[in-house]
């Protein structure tokens, strides 16, 4: 009977429903989408939300938090793939970050959560790349097993091509062979191409200051991402690059509109930089007007980045400058932060 009333109560919540709340989601709209949805007096009977709700937590860092909920989705809904699947990544994430007393015992239990996933779904790719991801890095003494890990991106290989060579370049990178991974996925890139794979390629040229190659793979991702977390970040990059490797403003330019345009009252960390790139482009394109306008956004705004802080600074004062007709300084002077937003590949789990 309480599996029956589960599964009526999850089967009332509409596509629309669930649509407006993933939408929420992807624009990092958090504590909006989490007011709108605890308000749902049934929202914990609705496997869907359980989901959303989740991600949202995860996104947001707030691992303790989605522990809690996972626990108890899971309890209700043991047989949902993705909810195991979540319940086991926030696990592994909070024993990476926690004391090593509680460290061993979250990685089993999410390595187990991670593999009921599996085998509720066996096409659960995300949950078989973390698997391999956990085997190819941690510690042997936590539950890594390095030959695991190829073994698995192998049965990935046969099963996903894709799949397999995003678990395979996840292996080289996790023991620092950036340049054998970059090799391996320019090598073995489909045709037409992934659009995850070319995430990682983009950040594997970033990373090894190929920046030419990298904002080429960025907008490639752009037009072949269906996931819009994917194509936003490849946008803000875009504009990213065109500052700090010069690249070409105008589509540097056009890519940040866009970006801040999507992310507009959202919770997204990154607004800020977007902001200062977009100011910086329009400063150097001789836009001084819409720098100016850009800047006066960031007045106060608090940063705790001392780079953004500087940048900000001599880019305020460069418009001033232009303003009072003094000498103007040339856009070069202005100093960009270190290229740290790729500076580590990010230990990312890819669905």
């Amino acid at each position: 009977m309480k599996a029956l009333l589960l599964l009526l109560a999850a089967s009332s919540l509409t596509t629309a429903d669930l649509s407006h709340y993933e939408q929420l989601l992807a624009k990092s709209q958090f504590t909006e989408l989490e007011h709108q949805l605890v308000k749902q007096p049934d929202y914990k009977q609705q496997d869907g939300l359980l989901v959303i709700y989740a991600k949202a937590l995860i996104s947001q860092q707030r691992l303790e938090d989605a522990n809690t909920l996972l626990n108890f989705a899971i309890e209700q809904f043991p047989n949902n793939s993705e909810l195991n699947y979540l319940a086991g990544l926030s696990k592994i994430r909070l024993a990476s970050n926690g004391n090593i007393f509680s460290a061993k015992e979250r990685a089993t239990r999410g390595v187990a959560l991670l593999q009921k996933a599996v085998s509720l779904k066996p096409d659960h790719f995300s949950a078989r790349q973390a698997l391999v991801d956990f085997y190819s890095v941690a510690p042997a003494a936590a539950g890594g097993d390095k030959e695991l890990a190829e073994t698995m991106a192998k049965q990935l290989a046969i099963d996903s091509p894709a799949q397999g060579l995003l678990a395979q370049s996840r292996i080289l990178i996790n023991n620092k062979k950036l340049t054998e991974a970059l090799a391996l996925l320019n090598s073995m890139m489909p045709n037409p191409p992934v659009a995850r794979l070319l995430v990682r390629k983009a950040q594997l040229e970033n990373e090894l200051a190929a920046y030419d190659d990298a904002f080429v793979s960025y907008r490639l991702v752009v037009e072949y991402a269906t996931d819009m977390t994917d194509k936003y970040n490849a946008l803000y990059h875009i504009g990213r690059l065109a500052v700090v490797a010069d690249q070409d403003a105008t589509q540097g330019i056009s890519a940040l509109q866009q970006y801040l345009e999507f992310y507009h009252d959202s919770e997204n960390k990154t607004l800020p930089w977007a902001t200062l790139r977009l100011a910086q482009l329009m400063y150097r394109t001789g836009d001084n007007y819409e720098a100016n306008l850009l800047v006066s956004q960031l007045t106060n705004v608090q940063v705790a980045d001392e780079e953004f802080n500087l940048i900000l600074l001599s880019l305020t004062s460069a418009i001033k400058s232009k303003e009072a007709h003094t000498k103007p300084l040339e856009p070069e002077v202005i100093p960009v932060e270190k290229n740290i937003t790729d500076s580590k590949i990010e230990q990312q789990q890819e669905s």
